[in-house]
């Protein structure tokens, strides 16, 4: 009967070992698992109103007060026709989605895909209104110009980047250079 208190001791000795081991891994119940978290790993936003997914949803414009190209996807989940207003400061685009189908803003040219005057620059949020039925939501959606290459070919109008300044001789070379 010896042998009891020694299986305590043993079990208690191997118990605070793991404690240990894992305090010292930083394993915990309690910490972030960064695997769980959602988020949007693009440009645009990830959304959802009623039975549509909005997908990396983001304006293209070339500046302040100009046209936006809409870019992103949008999906129906439903198993019926669904109609999406998207409500800007200036304008609506209206757009219909068959069910189980999506639109991308990409490859569609009509006017539903562009809204007039976004008022702020690139780099900014603006608002916009989702309407998908009798659901509203708005979002703050991305404003971005052409700088990025793979937004250049949507910017309305074209994208035309600042020429960069060409860097001036230092007045010391120049005195060098003259000296010799």
């Amino acid at each position: 009967m010896k042998s009891a208190p020694k299986n305590r001791v043993q079990l208690a000795v191997a118990g605070t070992a793991v404690l240990a081991l894992l305090g010292a891994t930083g394993c915990s119940a309690t910490s972030l698992q960064a695997t769980t978290l959602e988020y949007s790993a693009s440009d645009g936003i990830v959304e959802q109103v009623g039975p549509v997914l909005l997908r990396n949803i983001l304006i293209v414009t070339s500046d302040e007060g100009e046209p936006g190209a809409l870019l992103g996807t949008l999906f129906n989940e439903s198993d019926s026709p669904v109609q999406v207003t998207i409500s800007g400061e200036n304008e609506d685009a209206q757009i219909t989605i068959d069910a189980n189908d999506k639109y991308v803003f990409e490859e569609e040219t009509g006017d539903d895909s562009t809204l007039a005057g976004i008022s702020e620059i690139p780099g900014s949020l603006v608002d916009l209104e989702f309407s998908v039925n009798s659901e509203n939501a708005t979002f703050r959606v991305p404003v971005l110009d052409g700088t990025l290459e793979e937004y250049r070919e949507y910017v309305p109008g074209g994208f035309t980047p600042e020429p960069s300044p060409s860097p001036s001789p230092s007045e010391g070379a120049g005195a060098e250079e003259a000296g010799h």
